[in-house]
């Protein structure tokens, strides 16, 4: 019987991993660079790339903004992290229709990140 219960439990994981993989499958991210950059704080500094993005759904369910991550990647698929983000990527629901424009911000300690010419949705908001 216990095995019964793993192996069910293991069955509804990967169900909820393949939905929420399709949910980004019907996302789509227009990206523009705007700017590169960089800040200093005492012997810390970063680089910055700045990017005017557009999220739009194509199809299904409405998703919540809030549970949406993105990352700028480089050609060689090296990954950078949000730094800073308007409000209207971030908050209420993506509907049908109602694509969310804002500009988002990518950071690195070194300035690979201006290589960075692709923004892409992820679920690993880390």
């Amino acid at each position: 019987m216990k095995i019964s219960a793993i192996v069910a439990s293991f069955a509804l994981v990967g169900f909820c991993f393949t939905a929420n993989a399709a949910t980004l499958n019907n996302i789509v991210v227009y990206a523009t660079a705007q700017s590169n950059g960089s800040m200093s704080v005492g012997d810390k500094s970063a680089y910055t790339k700045t990017f005017e993005v557009v999220v739009a759904k194509l199809s299904g369910k409405d998703m919540d903004l809030s549970k949406l991550c993105l990352k700028a990647y480089t050609p060689d698929n090296k990954a950078f992290k949000l730094d800073t983000v308007d409000e209207a990527l971030t908050t209420g629901m993506l509907k049908d229709g109602k694509p969310v424009k804002g500009i988002a911000t990518f950071a690195s300690e070194d300035d690979a990140v201006f290589k960075a010419a692709l923004v892409k949705t992820s679920d690993d908001c880390k």
